[in-house]
């Protein structure tokens, strides 16, 4: 049947109208999506200190509340212990070796995929990046946010987690009627460990009066404080990680405000939250101290809840699940298309009677150390086992030498810049470890099941053939005109390679000449 002329041209002009009043607002997301989705990081917080996790001290007692009506997975593993790396990995869906640009001291964002804020503000969330962790200013991942802001410049004394928090809860505020997606990356847990006293005094019934600095005393001193019995039940090494537990409490008031402000708000309702860590912390269980030294469990075993009761019904998940499979999760719970380029993660969730239920792939999962300036080590987690690999593997001596080295910035600032021993060059340790029977890893069984061992050379030689070379520090460095660290500007003024008077463009451009000019790249 043919439409009257008139009919015809009005719906078509009522079809131009919608289209133009949607193109002006953005793209719309899915009624079944959830219209928030809020993504809380808290760097350097290993899963075994929360309650929720089997820890006896209370240092997450609101965690532990939101984990009761969560999807929490008891096995989910960061793709490195190195904070760049392991977020980088998360927004990429891919592991640090998997993408060219995703591995290293320098690791940046890769500018031939979008991450997984691009594909959310694709799906019509308006995005936000807030961080009090100065360590990632110099990627580009913030660019790829219609808004961000670093909240600290240097890892502070004090905590910024309470300000980070007030942040967030002022950009929900602005965008209430809006569907919206938050990054949020609270820091207090990492190094220098320093909480308020009203947090230490939780645990304790007195401070300790005279503390390590973690950094400048234990990390460039540490073969000296082992020789004198430093380690677990010294006094010292106690009180270290009694701090560490403090500011895992200071963040989880700091996450509890978060929770409460967005209720207040009212857009708690629609909020998918999901709870996460970038890595562990290491204190001695094999040796080190802090964390980006190795890929034991203690680096790499992460809390990963996802709250969003009126979806998702609470359940414990044993599947071991990896950071990469953040990105496929969240778009297959927005009701978006997956990411066009390839991912090593998988969705979480699938759908059975309209209804999100849990269904993690089994499948083994790779963690990527790939910091030439500390070690370059592989993991591999399948079933119960967890196997290491290394091509650099630092002694306890070494170790010291290069924290020694990295608290001279200055001095060291381009040592990570020079090629580096191939990152799949012979191995120089191997491991293999049965956690269910052996969770404190301790007995090497590599030997005692060979045909083990090889399965896991054969999952890293699969992702050796298919897995890219990686593009050079210096080009991951200056690739965005405004953000080079400051340790290199400083060190490149110092020479006289670089002008202080200089716009960012202009010192961009003069870094790279220099950089080039001195043999770099």
């Amino acid at each position: 049947m043919t439409l009257p002329i008139r009919t015809f041209l009005f719906c078509m002009m009522a079809v131009i109208f919608v289209f133009a009043a949607a193109s002006d607002e953005g793209p719309v997301v899915p009624d079944a999506s959830p219209r928030h989705i809020v993504i809380v990081l808290v760097d350097a917080l290993r899963a075994d200190h929360l309650g929720c996790y089997g820890y006896t001290r209370n240092t997450s007692p609101f965690i532990d509340t939101l984990a009761a009506d969560s999807v929490l997975f008891e096995r989910a593993y960061s793709q490195s212990s190195f904070t760049v790396e392991s977020t980088l990995s998360l927004f990429s869906g891919m592991y640090p070796s998997s993408n060219p640009w995703g591995g290293g001291q320098y690791a940046n964002t890769n500018p031939e995929v979008k991450d997984l804020a691009q594909l959310l503000a694709a799906g019509g969330y308006h995005t936000a990046y807030f961080s009090t962790n100065p360590t990632l200013d110099y990627t580009a991942l913030h660019k790829s946010f219609d808004e961000h802001a670093f909240l600290a410049k240097t890892f502070d004394k004090k905590s910024q987690s309470l300000k980070l928090t007030e942040k967030a809860l002022n950009f929900m505020k602005e965008h209430t009627g809006r569907s919206t997606f938050m990054y949020l990356h609270y820091v207090s847990p990492h190094t220098p460990y320093t909480p308020p006293d009203e947090y230490y005094l939780r645990f304790a019934p007195e401070v300790y009066p005279e503390p390590l600095d973690a950094i400048d005393d234990v990390r460039a001193h540490l073969d000296t404080l082992l020789a004198e019995g430093f380690g677990p039940g010294e006094a010292r090494f106690e009180d270290l990680m009694l701090r560490y537990d403090a500011e895992i409490a200071q963040d989880d008031d700091a996450i509890k405000a978060l929770f409460e402000g967005l209720k207040a708000l009212g857009t708690l309702e629609d909020t998918l939250l999901v709870f996460v860590a970038d890595h562990g912390e290491e204190f001695l269980e094999h040796g080190s101290v802090e964390h980006a030294w190795s890929l034991f469990s203690e680096s790499i075993h992460v809390p990963l809840l996802f709250w969003m009761p009126k979806r998702l019904a609470p359940a414990r998940i044993a599947t071991p699940v990896a950071l990469v499979d953040l990105l496929p999760s969240l778009l297959e719970l927005a009701g978006l298309p997956p990411a066009q380029h390839a991912v090593d993660g998988a969705p979480l969730f699938q759908r059975e009677n309209d209804a999100w239920v849990p269904k993690p792939k089994e499948k083994p999962i790779i963690a990527e150390l790939l910091n030439p300036v500390r070690n370059v080590v592989r993991a591999v987690v399948e079933g119960e086992y967890l196997y290491i690999a290394a091509p650099k593997w630092l002694t306890l001596e070494e170790r010291v030498s290069v924290s020694q080295h990295i608290a001279d910035a200055r001095s060291e600032t381009l040592r990570g810049l020079r090629p580096s021993p191939h990152p799949w060059g012979p191995l120089q340790y191997e491991a293999l470890f049965n956690r269910k029977k052996d969770p404190a890893e301790k007995e090497n069984i590599l030997e005692v099941l060979p045909e083990l061992r090889d399965r896991m050379h054969d999952i890293l030689n699969a992702l050796r053939e298919r897995c890219p070379d990686q593009v050079p520090d210096p080009v991951k460095i200056v690739r965005i005109p405004n953000v080079i660290t400051h340790d290199i500007r400083m060190f490149l003024e110092e020479k006289g390679y670089l002008k202080p008077e200089s716009t960012p463009e202009e010192q961009a451009v003069e870094t790279e000449e220099t950089l080039r000019s001195l043999g770099y790249f």
